[in-house]
């Protein structure tokens, strides 16, 4: 599945493209062996500590939507 953060989104959206969740933490918290969590563009100032851990054939990938400028933090 493909997890989408956006500092436009919502926690209680549905973490897609189009309704993506606002923090990071919430994206980590559903997420599961195969799954990307995409970060878009944004300072994110929170600690996140993922609820589940991938394994060896199916990782949980964190990327960068690759939208942030030079001045952005996003991973």
């Amino acid at each position: 599945m493909d997890i989408h953060v956006s500092l436009s989104g919502c926690d209680s959206a549905h973490g897609t493209a189009e309704q993506p969740f606002r923090t990071i933490s919430k994206a980590a918290s559903i997420a599961m062996p195969g799954d990307t969590v995409t970060v878009h563009a944004g300072i994110y100032r929170e600690w996140v500590s993922p609820a589940n851990s991938g394994t060896a054939e199916h990782r949980i990938i964190y990327q960068s939507a690759g939208d942030a400028s030079a001045s952005e933090s996003v991973l």
